[in-house]
């Protein structure tokens, strides 16, 4: 589902204007950034939760020229599904 059509079903879902409903779900993204670069963990209730995960660095080889690099630190992000949104996702197969 692109931006739009997710727009689109949330302000129709809500009865909002789309102004609103993008202004939301700006915020919502900057928040759970913010969250998520301070390590903290963003469970949804019903949806599931987004963890963040600390990768250190280590040293990786090129596959194609066989050069060793330093990768440095990062942060990535695991999501784990709910058990309720597995079911609903099951059952709608």
């Amino acid at each position: 589902m692109e931006n739009k059509a997710l727009l689109h079903s949330l302000s129709t879902a809500m009865g909002r204007d789309i102004k609103d409903v993008t202004a939301l779900l700006d915020t919502l993204g900057a928040v759970m950034k913010e969250r998520l670069s301070d390590m903290d963990t963003i469970a949804i209730p019903g949806f599931g939760e987004f963890e963040p995960v600390k990768e250190d660095e280590h040293i990786d080889t090129d596959p194609t020229t066989g050069e060793r690099m330093l990768i440095p630190p990062s942060i990535s992000v695991k999501f784990k599904p709910s058990s309720l949104l597995k079911r609903k996702i099951k059952e709608s197969r």
